[in-house]
């Protein structure tokens, strides 16, 4: 088979990484940037196409109706910028890409894409954006409305949003700056044109201040689990964050949105779906079972803030529920992916079976069983690589990078160098 991809989904944001686990590395100030400079280099060193950096804007509330239980347990918050974060990473690497989260639904067009092409600039072409429309109410009310947008509709905004984005991103042709001593012309003015966008939503004169920049455009990662997310999927996204728990489920998530892009009248395999995936390495047999007997005590730890999360993505309150009975219909303009979760668990299963459950795909194992598993999955599913996730504590990361990694690509499954200095055109490279 062909290599597949690796990205680093940084699932908790930028946050104190595994603070009360016995992963926690006292030795880091939680607010500063090194731990996460220190796990980029780790996963340049391991080749990773990219890191995702994880982002909501809020402190939650939803939960008992109140914002007590997160912050006492530190569960969803607090969350550092990560467009300030970018910055710090590059400056550590010289090949990995980052891909930071920013909304469309309250992020002006004209910041962000201003943003997105500086960071380009300063990366030498390794930026990404990972594009969310954001789900709850309490986000919403940090930007001054009363709740959130209706669901479908926040994709309709944001398709249109891309289109904005793209043409400001696009305004300045590609060799509009001369630097021309002679004629005394520092940028051609004919090379740079006013794009005066008008929509259903949004409205800019453009252009950006900034020149065209390496990419033109970030890479554009999406995740979508919903109807209305996957065609987003299909007509934008060149990197799916995409979940499963199954590879049978895995496989359809990708047809699916495949199907959408052809429909598109795009190539599908300039879509890469890459699905999270939780990895835990254990370097002997022995390492294994300890992992293993130590899941079941890790879960039941962490079950209430498993719960308080589910209440904030949904905007469900699950502190009402009773644990062992099983759950009602449940319906949310939050994230739809929750809904398919418990369509998923059975109609039997309650609110105590879904808490306990792994999120997601999760793969335990010495590395050259899990290396096994991943080229299995990847030869039914069809492509394209996956998404670790977990926090960059470096007894994880190390494991996977040190440990799973030269497996992985001794067997020739995942890249060995870089072949390109931007980042599209290393995610786009098989």
């Amino acid at each position: 088979m062909s290599m597949f991809h690796l990205g680093w989904f940084l699932g908790p944001g930028i946050t104190v990484q595994g603070w009360n686990t016995p992963n926690y590395a006292p030795s880091y100030e939680w607010t500063q940037p090194d731990i996460y400079q220190d796990a980029a280099r780790a996963l340049e060193r391991a080749c990773f196409d990219f890191m995702i950096l994880e982002d909501t804007s809020a402190v939650p509330y939803a939960y008992k109706g109140s914002m007590d239980f997160y912050l006492k347990n530190a569960t969803m918050t607090p969350k550092l910028d990560p467009a300030v974060l970018t910055p710090y990473i590059l400056s550590a690497t010289k090949r990995l890409g980052v891909a930071l989260t920013l909304t469309t639904t309250f992020y002006p067009p004209w910041i962000l894409a201003r943003q997105m092409a500086t960071l380009d600039h300063y990366s030498k072409g390794r930026i990404g954006w990972n594009i969310v429309t954001a789900t709850s109410d309490a986000a919403a009310q940090n930007f001054g409305y009363d709740k959130q947008f209706e669901h479908d509709q926040r994709y309709d905004m944001a398709d249109e949003y891309l289109d904005l984005a793209a043409q400001l991103w696009e305004a300045w042709d590609a060799d509009a700056v001369r630097m021309d001593l002679e004629s005394q012309t520092f940028i051609d003015p004919s090379k740079v044109k006013a794009i005066n966008f008008e929509g259903k939503y949004y409205k800019s004169r453009g252009p950006l201040n900034v020149p065209r920049s390496p990419q033109t455009k970030p890479l554009y990662v999406a995740p979508g689990g919903s109807p209305r997310g996957r065609k987003f999927s299909g007509r934008n996204a060149e990197v799916v964050l995409a979940g499963g728990e199954s590879i049978a489920e895995m496989k359809e998530y990708r047809a699916e949105v495949r199907a959408h892009a052809k429909a598109y009248g795009r190539d599908p395999d300039k879509i890469k779906t890459m699905f999270i995936a939780g990895v835990l390495v254990g370097r002997d047999k022995r390492g294994v079972e300890e992992i293993k007997e130590n899941l079941p005590k890790m879960r039941q730890r962490r079950f209430e803030a498993h719960l308080a999360s589910l209440s904030f993505l949904s905007g469900i309150d699950f502190s009402k529920f009773e644990l062992d009975t099983p759950l009602p219909e449940i319906k949310t303009n939050g994230m739809q992916t929750m809904l398919r979760m418990f369509k998923d668990a059975g109609p039997k299963a309650t609110l105590r079976d879904i808490g306990m459950r792994p999120p997601g795909w999760e793969l335990i194992g010495t590395p050259d069983e899990i290396a096994s598993m991943m080229k299995e999955a990847m030869e039914e599913i069809g492509g394209d690589g996956f998404l670790v996730t977990g926090p960059v504590t470096p007894r994880y990361i190390n494991s996977v990078a040190d440990e799973l990694v030269p497996v992985l690509q001794k067997r020739g499954l995942t890249r060995k160098e870089y072949s390109h200095e931007h980042l599209r055109d290393n995610v786009m490279a098989f």
